[in-house]
């Protein structure tokens, strides 16, 4: 009868030491992922049920002169450029990629023609918008993320492009890349390059358009 005792006793025991080794183990096993998170840990990009997150990006670009490219074939024309894009991200790609979609309001779009070219010189100003654009991100979980962008819309001025031969309203395509830094969980800054290119799709006289190489910065909010 002891002997049951004592067994029961020192079982009950045992079992009590397992569950406090278990818990210190477990608590042991946190506080060593704790110490282990890094600044990439603490802001992830994208998590896996918040694939679908929307972003609002404020731009400003510029480029110096225009170049006679693809189908432009008016050179040495400035423009500047300041847009508020939307950005939402559909789905990630290989588990480490994000691709968004992407829509662009251009609130401001000057092109300063120079004097000496056989078009009318002086400032056009225009607003546009550009309904259809992805974006592709590399590294969702990096705090510094190369992409790649397109989008296609249009653009309206306030006189003809270039001159009365031409019409108000214009197409615009854009290609270009850059780089991401996340400096919040909701706020990041962007520096980038795109190709511009602005033509009136032969609805004009004439359909010189427009190639311009445009740098820009800005910073996302989601």
């Amino acid at each position: 009868m002891n002997f049951r005792i004592y067994f029961l006793a020192a079982l009950i025991g045992l079992c009590g030491l397992y569950q406090s080794a278990r818990a210190q183990s477990q608590s042991q096993h946190i506080a060593e992922r704790t110490a282990k998170n890094s600044f990439i840990d603490r802001f992830t990009w994208v998590e896996p049920n918040r694939a679908n997150l929307h972003e609002i990006h404020l731009m400003g670009g510029y480029s110096f002169h225009s170049t006679r490219g693809f189908w432009g074939k008016i050179p040495q024309a400035e423009l500047q450029l300041f847009s508020l894009r939307y950005n939402r991200k559909l789905f990630t790609f290989d588990k480490q990629h994000i691709i968004e979609y992407v829509t662009e309001i251009n609130l401001a779009a000057n092109y300063n023609i120079d004097p000496s070219r056989s078009y009318r010189a002086g400032t056009y100003t225009g607003l546009g918008i550009s309904p259809i654009g992805f974006q592709f991100n590399w590294g969702r979980s990096n705090t510094v993320q190369p992409f790649f962008k397109s989008s296609g819309g249009f653009m309206y001025f306030r006189q003809p492009f270039p001159d009365d031969r031409g019409v108000q309203f214009n197409f615009t395509l854009e290609l270009g890349s850059g780089i991401e830094f996340l400096l919040a969980d909701n706020l990041s800054f962007t520096v980038g390059y795109k190709y511009h290119h602005m033509s009136n799709g032969q609805f004009g006289d004439i359909n010189p358009g427009v190639d311009s190489n445009v740098f820009y910065t800005g910073f996302t909010i989601f």
